[in-house]
């Protein structure tokens, strides 16, 4: 059995010192990775490597803005002081090319010499993507541009920024359970990791570094970089198709979503469409009633208050909670876009009749929903019944 003197004995060994002192980290690195690597000013090292795009990838992004696709590695998961970023992926297209340049950092006292070249590559083009950038990337890079002095190249930094995470949300949290990159990769660009580094280890590997001086620890660290700031470019070509047209044949997609997305980006006419088509086809319980809420202001926005009608009536054919919310929209349009009360008072009576019936075989969902539904029938057809009887007393002064 050890002693408590022994232990303690080994806690106050010294530090074992790096195998390789910090002047030569930058040569060793460089010599490591071979011919792919080229050593930049005071010590970062660049790491220049290219993929082969996907032809439908390529065609994609060959119209569109071109773009720097910007993701980084981290000694921490704050934006804080003590974080410092040690690994900068910066990528763009060339053609069918995917070039990326990674800027990887040797040690902490060669940190400006990679955040000077992080930027220099930032400015080259004017669009900037990114995943979670507004939250985490961008951030953090202005956080340690001013811990190093560096305000100069902090107001180079692009303008434009697309932060791809947004759109992932609208398009595939609900029917991939989530957003994170790795399974959108997996779900809808089809990418199949076969090794990587998960995010989680990735402090430990640099740290590793630090302390054997060893680069055996960063090769799949700067695997995975390198396969995110590829899926950003792919996501982002995906993104232009789907936009384009291409979510009339997308086999996985928030249909809701979508039109938010193609509403953002002022495609009206495709937004109805797309609504119009989902609302007819939608199974699930209350998303139809969603679905057709958005189609209908679209189309009272074009004018088309028959078309909207129209669009609600499809969803009263069976006694629900849907039904009657479907009839209680159609006494909305009736009443606010044509002025007709007496129809208005009839939509509203017919959902009330919905509404018993559903209670009667038993459809309702819950008592919590019948009765919050119920009290907004009852509160509308009061309302109509007054105004209904008030107008009809005002045409008979008139007529006598």
């Amino acid at each position: 059995m050890r002693t408590l003197a022994d232990r303690l004995q080994t806690v106050r060994r010294p530090a074992v010192a790096p195998a390789h002192p910090l002047a030569d980290r930058g040569e060793r690195l460089a010599r490591w990775f071979g011919a792919r690597l080229s050593q930049a000013e005071r010590g970062a090292v660049v790491v220049e490597r290219s993929l082969q795009l996907p032809s439908d990838a390529a065609s994609a992004l060959a119209g569109h803005a071109n773009a720097c696709y910007f993701d980084t590695e981290t000694t921490g998961l704050s934006t804080g002081a003590g974080t410092v970023i040690f690994l900068a992926g910066v990528g763009f297209v060339s053609g069918d090319t995917f070039v990326a340049r990674q800027y990887l950092l040797p040690d902490y006292p060669h940190e400006p010499a990679l955040l000077r070249g992080v930027a220099a590559e930032l400015r080259r083009l004017p669009r900037l993507v990114t995943y979670n950038g507004r939250g985490f990337d961008i951030p953090l890079l202005s956080a340690r541009l001013t811990m190093n002095g560096l305000f100069s190249e902090m107001a180079t930094l692009p303008v434009e920024h697309d932060d791809l995470l947004p759109a992932a949300r609208r398009l595939w949290r609900r029917p991939l359970g989530g957003a994170r990159l790795a399974m959108v990769e997996t779900g809808v660009l089809g990418v199949r990791r076969t090794s990587d580094c998960p995010g989680a280890e990735v402090p430990d590997r640099y740290f590793s570094y630090l302390r054997t001086g060893s680069p055996d620890a960063l090769v799949e660290v700067l695997d995975h970089n390198l396969q995110d700031i590829a899926s950003l470019a792919l996501l982002d070509a995906e993104l232009v198709r789907l936009r384009g047209g291409a979510w009339r044949s997308a086999p996985l997609l928030d249909r809701r979503g979508m039109a938010i997305d193609l509403l953002r980006h002022g495609a009206t006419q495709d937004a109805l469409e797309l609504l119009e088509g989902a609302a007819l086809t939608c199974s699930e319980p209350g998303e139809a009633v969603v679905l057709r809420r958005l189609a209908s202001r679209l189309l009272v926005g074009a004018g088309n208050v028959e078309r909207a009608e129209q669009l609600w009536r499809s969803l009263t054919t069976r006694a629900s909670l849907d039904a009657a919310s479907a009839w209680l929209e159609i006494a909305r349009l009736r009443e606010r876009h044509r002025s007709d009360l007496g129809g208005a008072l009839d939509a509203t009576r017919a959902a009330s009749r919905v509404l018993d019936l559903t209670f009667a075989l038993g459809r309702g969902g819950g008592m919590l929903a019948l009765g919050k539904l119920r009290l907004q029938v009852d509160a509308r057809e009061r309302r109509l019944r007054r105004w209904v009887a008030s107008a009809e007393r005002r045409a008979a002064r008139r007529a006598a």
